[in-house]
């Protein structure tokens, strides 16, 4: 359950209990102050009932986009792997990576005779790994909103030629 469940339930009794009364009671809203009221609380409850639906519709939304490794989640945040190409390829075993919003953590093994690194940029993060030879590990870490975000190697040229891809943050 969620805001716009309780809220659009608040809407819909809010509407059972003006009818009922409405019903019973000759002349209601009797007063202008009253029929203010009422008309106050039916219009917020309104705007609140929609505008979460529309918010809890984006949320969702957002979760259902791109696939990706699942991350490794604990009390630090969540921890991302992937590997450069051992033959030398400019690119990624992965296209993809997906994890929560929060401390994220990106991983990557270079078992490539080419020297590498993984950056992040996005959504006003430009996180940049060490550059490694064959057999290093270049780690980057941020702390990423909800959002698209690409990962790369910043080396030059490599992100050019075709090294990076997408992390989506939910």
């Amino acid at each position: 359950m969620n805001s716009f469940h309780v809220l659009g339930g608040l809407f819909a009794l809010w509407a059972v209990i003006l009818a009922v009364v409405g019903i019973t009671r000759e002349n209601f809203p009797r007063t202008g102050g009253q029929a203010l009221a009422v008309g106050a609380v039916s219009v917020l409850l309104a705007v609140s009932a929609i505008g979460s639906g529309i918010i809890t519709g984006a949320l969702e939304e957002e979760e259902d986009e791109g696939a990706g490794q699942p991350a490794a989640e604990g009390r630090g945040g969540s921890t991302l792997r992937l590997s450069a190409d051992p033959g030398g390829e400019l690119r990624f075993d992965r296209r993809s990576l997906e994890a929560r919003a929060g401390q994220v953590t990106v991983v990557m093994d270079n078992p490539s005779s080419l020297q590498h690194n993984v950056s992040i940029e996005g959504r006003g993060i430009d996180q940049e790994g060490e550059t490694v030879g064959k057999g290093g590990r270049s780690t980057v870490r941020a702390e990423l909103r909800p959002g698209r975000y690409a990962f790369y190697c910043s080396v030059p040229g490599h992100r050019q030629g075709g090294m990076e891809g997408t992390l989506t943050i939910r």
